[in-house]
């Protein structure tokens, strides 16, 4: 049988899921739990710790505890994600403005979003110059995203990417960040000037989040974040495009579908 502290937790835990406690709301003081016989004053403790740590509750010290915004969750599939994105890039432009892989991911309209972004020309950080191959002084596009659904301030992810200045400027439109959300994302904005992508890979690691990354994607406690790297390689082969996903461990999941090859038959 489960320790008492954790019996309490997951009855309050069933109580959020289940929509019968809603963000904001308060749950019992510990001293009221305890005068009930519901468990001792570490009992109710270790059970709201658990709470917060699974990332249900919000405990402000004096206060209470309250239930946190149940955020949504998002499955992101990376094969089909990124072939659905390079067929889209052929489509006519009022296809492409119809949805992008955001709103599938998220099941959310494009009105229900929002989106930042923002670009600078700058030079190379060694990392990204190590990565194309070119020398630090070498001249990058470096574009950073938010997207957020317009009643959540906490973005879906943080994203730095970076494509060569001699690429990019190739069209002038992809160096203002005033066209964004661009329709038909990265994939066609790169097929205008003449780029059509061969493969991407993604390299997934998790580590704990800095301060700023905890506040921006308010992370509850003891939460890590899953950092994505994506680089895309043109049908040549030639890196010509990579970003850093920062995403958030408590509400994001990769699914991957990998099918294999049938043993020879005798």
């Amino acid at each position: 049988m489960a320790p008492k502290w954790r019996q309490l937790a997951d009855e309050f835990a069933h109580q959020i899921r289940s929509g019968d406690l809603r963000e904001g709301d308060a749950l019992p003081q510990i001293r009221d739990l305890t005068a009930q016989g519901r468990g001792s004053t570490t009992t109710v403790q270790a059970a709201y710790r658990a709470l917060e740590n699974e990332g249900l509750v919000r405990i402000v010290r004096g206060r209470g505890t309250y239930v946190r915004r149940q955020r949504r969750r998002i499955v992101r599939q990376s094969q089909s994600r990124y072939q659905w994105e390079k067929d889209r890039a052929l489509l006519p432009e009022d296809e492409r403005r119809k949805t992008g892989v955001t709103e599938q991911e998220t099941g959310l309209r494009t009105p229900q979003l929002a989106f930042h972004a923002s670009y600078q020309v700058r030079k190379a950080p060694p990392e990204i110059a190590a990565r194309f191959g070119v020398s630090p002084d070498a001249q990058m596009l470096h574009r950073h995203y938010r997207t957020s659904s317009r009643d959540d301030t906490a973005p879906v992810s943080l994203v730095d990417s970076w494509i060569p200045y001699s690429v990019a400027a190739k069209n002038p439109e992809l160096l203002d960040s005033g066209r964004e959300p661009w329709p038909g994302g990265t994939m066609h904005q790169l097929a205008t000037v003449g780029v059509e992508l061969g493969e991407i890979t993604d390299t997934i690691s998790a580590r704990p989040p800095t301060a700023q990354e905890t506040t921006a994607l308010d992370l509850p406690p003891g939460t890590s974040i899953l950092v994505l790297h994506k680089a895309s390689y043109t049908v040549d082969g030639d890196l010509v495009e990579f970003s850093e996903v920062i995403l958030p461990g408590d509400r994001v999941e990769f699914l991957y579908r990998i099918p294999l090859e049938r043993w020879p038959t005798a």
